[in-house]
């Protein structure tokens, strides 16, 4: 029982053979590659072909190392499309969420549609983003593509499309566009209606654990891998990932560690009060008839882009050289909120970081270890005053922390979130989206009962490891000194 799922990040993509057997499930990486948004002119975009021919070579490369695969996946970061026309073809390389086409459309969309009213709709949290958003630039500014199209589909649709030939909107990352209603589980007409937004782009919503269709004769042919199955998934790539985590009862929170961080818990209903609306949560489609009722958070984003500059400048910059540094640099030194907008895009995030500090009157970091210590311990204190919030609008008892993700390889890291919010936290799922992905597609191919069973396989095979908190103490000054910087 082999299954190829097709990971796709916004820095990286993956091609990962999950095998089933014996009660476990073994992975294989076999093809990796980058994924960068590319600007030209003053738009920002994702380039779809080379993301598509990695797509193709990871299937190929899969079938040249004898796997026989019983289907493939697609999953992907949110809120992203391309536009088809008449005649199915794609109309531009899809724009990236980064681009600032979005400027100020929030602020436009409000004075139609009031925040309150949209959230009470969509439970959506209101990022610039948003596919609403992007969407609604697009009517604004009268872009010719727009007029043309005849389809929209979401960055793992648009990857379906091309692979099969059919068009769908899969449920999960359908809900991260702030379009579809929460309650119905439909595109809400009046937002369309309201908003002058095409609605005929939108497709029919196919669910995660389904069969979407087999591989184009053209891709099966090219690839090798002849006319598999190609499944539906919890095709946002936070939905697959949180769906692995085997655990029961309301005790538990969940994050998700990478780029973006997103904390949260599972519930079989969406939240849609004031409360929720005005802490920033958001309530997206998960796997199983869940709700992902979570909140937003730029993540390890800001490591990622000092990384980057240091590596320009050809210094030594392994993540154990600046673990290690990072140990070795006090503590407690500077603290920066990842979510204020000197660090969405910045030129330099070394020079972002250090006009926060100078703006909030705080020590500047000097050294490597001192800017990935004031980025890992901001990580930690922010975490702690959201995990406060969904504490307050949920009203759960929280005693459990699940970390996913690549992130949840920083040990450092998850010792200062043991340590700043008081919590157990339990890692273990580093490839946590790629697992859920193949359980899903062995689920829709009836190979596996149900995600009873699927959580009994990830628990056979997988090591977890347990942080217990041992210095809440200290932390607890550190955060009641910068609370202002997080309110």
């Amino acid at each position: 029982m082999a299954y190829l799922a097709l990971d796709l990040g916004a820095g990286s993509g993956r091609a990962i053979v999950g095998t089933i057997k014996n009660g476990k499930i073994e992975m294989e990486e076999v093809h990796r590659f980058t994924n960068h948004p590319v600007k030209i002119g003053d738009t920002l975009y994702w380039n779809f072909p080379s993301l598509f021919s990695n797509i193709k070579q990871g299937i190929s490369i899969a079938i040249k190392k004898g796997y026989s695969l019983r289907g493939l996946a697609v999953d992907t970061w949110g809120v992203d499309y391309g536009l088809l026309d008449d005649k199915g073809r794609l109309l531009s390389n899809p724009v990236c969420y980064r681009d600032c086409r979005t400027s100020g459309m929030s602020d436009r969309v409000e004075e139609i549609i009031s925040k309150e009213k949209l959230y009470k709709k969509t439970g959506i949290q209101q990022m610039e983003i948003n596919t609403i958003f992007q969407l609604f630039s697009q009517q604004e500014t009268e872009d010719p593509t727009l007029g043309c199209a005849e389809k929209l589909l979401f960055t793992p649709d648009l990857i379906n499309y091309f692979l099969t030939g059919i068009a769908r909107n899969e449920y999960t990352i359908a809900s991260t566009s702030q379009l579809l209603n929460a309650i119905e589980k439909k595109w809400d007409t009046d937002i369309f209606e309201k908003l002058a937004l095409p609605y005929r782009l939108m497709q029919e919503t196919i669910n995660p654990c389904s069969l979407l269709g087999v591989l184009s004769k053209e891709i099966a042919d090219e690839t090798a891998a002849g006319e598999i199955n190609v499944f539906s998934v919890g095709s946002h790539d936070t939905a697959s990932a949180i769906a692995v985590i085997p655990e029961e009862g309301e005790e538990w929170a969940f994050l998700s560690s990478g780029t973006w961080s997103l904390l949260g818990i599972l519930s079989d209903c969406p939240i849609l009060d004031r409360n929720a609306m005005q802490n920033d949560f958001t309530n997206e489609g998960g796997v199983d008839n869940k709700i992902l009722f979570m909140r937003n958070i730029t993540g390890l984003w800001l490591l990622q882009r000092l990384i980057a500059e240091w590596e320009k400048d050809e210094e030594d910059c392994s993540y154990d050289f600046l673990l290690s540094e990072c140990s070795a640099s006090k503590p407690f030194g500077s603290v920066v909120n990842s979510d204020h907008p000197l660090f969405v895009h910045p030129i330099s995030m070394t020079e972002a970081i250090q006009t926060y500090c100078k703006q909030t009157n705080q020590t500047i970091p000097q050294t490597k270890g001192e800017y990935v210590r004031c980025v890992l311990e901001s990580l930690a204190v922010k975490y702690y005053f959201v995990m406060d919030k969904l504490k307050e609008c949920t009203g759960r008892n929280i005693t459990k922390l699940h970390i996913v993700g690549g992130g949840s390889q920083n040990e450092l890291l998850n010792q200062y979130i043991a340590d700043a919010i008081n919590i157990c936290v339990t890692t273990g799922l580093t490839e946590a989206t790629a697992v859920g992905n193949i359980i899903q597609q062995a689920i829709a191919d009836r190979k596996i009962e149900n995600w009873a069973k699927g959580h009994e396989i990830i628990k056979n095979s997988f090591n977890f490891k347990i942080y217990q908190p041992s210095e809440h103490n200290l932390w607890t000054d550190f955060v009641i000194r910068h609370t202002e910087l997080f309110e």
